[in-house]
């Protein structure tokens, strides 16, 4: 009964511990690079990402997505040997070419972004970390489809140790400053993507197909303009913020953008790794709805959790990690937090349009919330500053929300629905414990409080889980899992 369920938790937590080694290094690197650079010089990282980002996403072109899709249509093992060393090949010529390029573009990205040729360096640095930053994703990918969790997590850890120790040598040892940041990224990615490409192609062989290179591209160019304008809908509020306030304000906003993302980075791309497998390899199988319905929900609630407590420590995590120049971020933490929550909902439409084959539609909704993110942003950011930008980024994603699933409902009806009502069960008592907190305890820093909110947030969790919002079914599954787990335990 409980085998989809289990099928998902099991790979689930297991990608959910590899990813979290994955990115811990950006957690790591956070204080480190908020005590050495100041707003303005985090300002100016922040907007070199931006660009960076819109390279990637054009040299990708949706690839990790098309790639898992194209796959699972092939059921014998040659086929699929021949996708992987297809999409390898390709991406690596591509990333060849861009790295032949990164100077000159470097250069013109400066201009274009800053006025001047002041930061081409910084921007060929990061263009070339694009380009094998890349690689390393698509071999992370042919991993997951395999279901090789603890490889993945093999590959994290050594990640993990490579950025560290770079970021350390040239950043903190040899002070380069900015450019010192990705000068580490792109040592740290060029052994990793060399060793891996090489070792996967090993075993897959260097066939290539230009059918199936022609299917991934199909099915990956949509993604493509929906990724640059979800990265544009971003960008719009930092180049704003640069415009009407100053530098440092974008460096505070992007921080507080770094830490909310912490979300996405270590519990919805996590989930992803194993729901969208799944969700696609559903097309050949039998599949308990039920069970993989209650699945997302107690992902939601899980996600929903540790945004409520990263809103509520916010005061702790900003006086351990970053200097007092980072305080405004306060006021906008909780706007940021529930985007990414949002955000987190938001992919259980967007999986279910590509598993329909409609994810043509994708870049027209990223299109109608850039517009609508625009908008948002012109207004608030020039009336509430730094607030305003945080509430323009949440409005955005309601708007793409809502309108991801109407189209869904449209197009790919017999999938998995959002269900508002159990959902609201779980975002409502989380908005009331945030209120109940600000109130008691403020921006206080102090131990005592810092427990009060740790239990608020396992108050809200204890209190979601007997809820509506995983209802008595979700419940009886949960409970019938972990008692096979239990006893499982005990037999061993």
């Amino acid at each position: 009964m409980a085998s989809e369920a289990a099928t998902i938790l099991k790979h689930g937590w297991l990608f959910m511990v590899a990813n979290v080694v994955n990115r811990a290094a950006g957690l790591l690197l956070l204080p480190l690079y908020t005590k050495i650079l100041t707003p303005s010089e985090f300002g100016v990282y922040a907007l070199v990402v931006v660009v960076s980002d819109l390279l990637a996403v054009m040299l990708m072109i949706g690839l990790n997505n098309a790639f898992t899709a194209v796959y699972f249509e092939h059921a014998e093992e040659e086929g699929r040997r021949r996708v992987v060393s297809t999409c390898l090949l390709a991406l690596a010529g591509a990333s060849a070419a861009l790295l032949a390029l990164c100077y000159p573009a470097g250069m013109a990205a400066s201009w274009a972004m800053f006025g001047s040729t002041e930061h081409t360096t910084v921007m060929a640095l990061a263009l070339g970390t694009v380009a094998l930053t890349t690689l390393f994703e698509l071999t992370l990918a042919y991993y997951r489809v395999q279901k090789r969790s603890g490889l993945c997590l093999g590959v994290s850890v050594a990640k993990v140790g490579a950025l560290l120790g770079f970021n350390l040598l040239f950043l903190w040892g040899l002070d380069l400053g900015v450019p010192g940041i990705f000068l580490a990224n792109a040592a740290s990615f060029a052994a990793l993507a060399l060793l891996l490409v090489t070792a996967i192609l090993r075993g897959t062989g260097f066939g290539f197909s230009g059918a199936v290179l022609r299917r991934v591209v199909t099915l990956g160019l949509p993604y493509m303009p929906q990724s640059l304008l979800d990265i544009a809908n971003n960008f719009v509020a930092r180049w704003l913020l640069n415009i009407l306030l100053s530098t440092a304000a974008v460096g505070i906003f992007a921080f507080g953008m770094r830490l909310s993302q912490i979300l996405y980075m270590f519990l919805t791309a996590s989930f992803l790794q194993i729901w969208s497998v799944r969700r696609l390899e559903s097309q050949h199988e039998a599949v308990d709805v039920e069970q993989a319905d209650f699945v997302f929900h107690l992902f939601v609630l899980v996600l929903t959790g540790a945004a409520l407590g990263m809103a509520l420590t916010t005061p702790e995590i900003l006086w351990l990690i970053a200097s007092a120049d980072y305080a405004p971020v306060l006021s906008c933490m909780p706007f940021l937090v529930l985007a990414f929550v949002l955000h987190g909902i938001r992919m259980n439409p967007e999986v279910a349009l590509l598993k329909a084959k409609r994810v043509g539609v994708l870049p027209w909704i990223s299109a109608a919330s850039l517009a609508v993110g625009t908008g948002l942003a012109v207004l608030l950011v020039w009336r509430w500053g730094l607030v305003g930008a945080a509430v323009a980024n949440l409005g955005r994603e309601v708007f793409q929300i809502v309108l991801t699933e109407a189209v869904r409902r449209r197009l790919a009806d017999d999938e998995i629905p959002l269900r508002v009502m159990r959902l609201a069960w779980i975002l409502l008592p989380a908005g009331l414990a945030y209120a109940v907190g600000w109130h008691l305890f403020g921006d206080s820093v102090d131990p005592v409080v810092t427990a009060y909110k740790v239990l608020l947030t396992l108050a809200f969790l204890l209190v979601s889980l007997f809820g509506p919002g995983i209802g008595p079914a979700g419940r009886a599954t949960l409970f019938k899992l972990l008692g096979g787990r239990g006893r499982r335990v005990q037999s061993a």
